[in-house]
């Protein structure tokens, strides 16, 4: 996976694969250096069902096919529809209402930024591309600097974050950046977004004229 962070770009090994690399133990992680609080936090593992049925009755919702301009005109109603159906299946999830509003945003601004890329170019563009560019503009490094040993050298960990949460670590061991991917704190509902944020973006692409 890469990302950039504060404009330089890298390439996240996964924390597995760093740990066999270094020698580390299993308990090696993002979690060793930040803490979560879980009191009250919404719950989707046992919501797979609610889940897929949102899926499935928003893409009902949707357009076959329409110009661009008409897709970016089509977004708040979209957005209003999700967060709609959300709220509907929220008993089984239990979501705050700030959670609610952050994953209404997370529908919203990768849509919309797509929507204005199909306006700006002749063909549709990759939504994967744009979705990427959008989630890099979401990323932000912590400033806090934890310090541990690393191949018997100190050396110091900083959690990287992006639109979905804490999802891994910059690590300056003496002259090397070591970027590592670790989504044990991200939000749980990051993959099933992007699923459905790819399939809305693919049925965008299909623009009539």
């Amino acid at each position: 996976m890469q990302l950039t962070v504060e404009g330089i770009v890298y390439a996240f090994m996964p924390v597995k694969a760093f740990r066999a690399a270094h020698r580390l133990p299993p308990e090696f992680g993002i979690s060793q250096f930040e803490a979560k609080d879980y009191t009250g936090l919404g719950r989707i593992d046992q919501a797979g069902s609610e889940l897929n049925h949102l899926r499935e009755t928003l893409l009902a919702m949707l357009p076959q096919s329409q110009s661009a301009t008409s897709w970016l005109a089509h977004l708040p109603e979209m957005t209003r529809q999700f967060e709609h159906l959300l709220r509907a299946i929220n008993p089984q999830v239990g979501l705050r209402e700030a959670e609610i509003e952050f994953a209404v945003a997370g529908f919203n601004d990768p849509l919309q930024a797509y929507a204005y890329a199909r306006l700006r170019g002749q063909s549709a563009p990759d939504f994967t591309a744009v979705y990427g560019e959008w989630l890099t503009s979401t990323t932000r490094l912590f400033t806090q600097r934890h310090t541990f040993q690393l191949d018997d050298a100190p050396a110091q960990a900083q959690v990287v974050a992006h639109a979905f949460g804490r999802f891994g670590l910059l690590i300056q061991a003496a002259d090397v950046v070591h970027a590592v991917y670790d989504p044990a704190l991200a939000c749980p509902a990051e993959g099933f977004m992007v699923n459905l944020l790819t399939d809305i973006g693919q049925r965008m692409s299909q623009t009539s004229h």
